[in-house]
């Protein structure tokens, strides 16, 4: 099980990646987080702030490869910052859900 992280700098295409997730079953549901603040270093050693919108879904892992390749297609130009975080831990009820609503593998 993985906790998916997919960063945006529009919430109208944020919102649409966690519905197109969560109705193609790659996510059991999602969790949207706006004006989340990234730091980032630029070329001349400064520091920029920029918002940026986040979500998170609970998945399986072997469904990330297939989430990557979907949101390649669907944004080749506009790809949103794309990575997980493994669930060490989780309540057995919350499991079986996510492997019960989520698309088989």
């Amino acid at each position: 099980m993985i906790l998916i992280h997919i960063i945006t700098d529009n919430e109208d295409k944020a919102i649409e990646i966690a519905d197109f997730l969560n109705e193609e079953k790659l996510i059991l549901n999602s969790m949207i987080l706006e004006n989340v603040s990234i730091r980032k270093r630029l070329e001349n050693g400064t520091s920029r702030s920029t918002d940026q919108i986040l979500i998170m879904g609970k998945t399986k892992a072997l469904l990330f490869n297939t989430i990557d390749k979907k949101l390649r297609k669907k944004y080749r130009n506009e790809m949103p910052i794309l990575y997980s975080l493994p669930i060490i831990n989780m309540d057995w009820e919350q499991a079986d859900e996510l492997i019960k609503e989520t698309i088989p593998v």
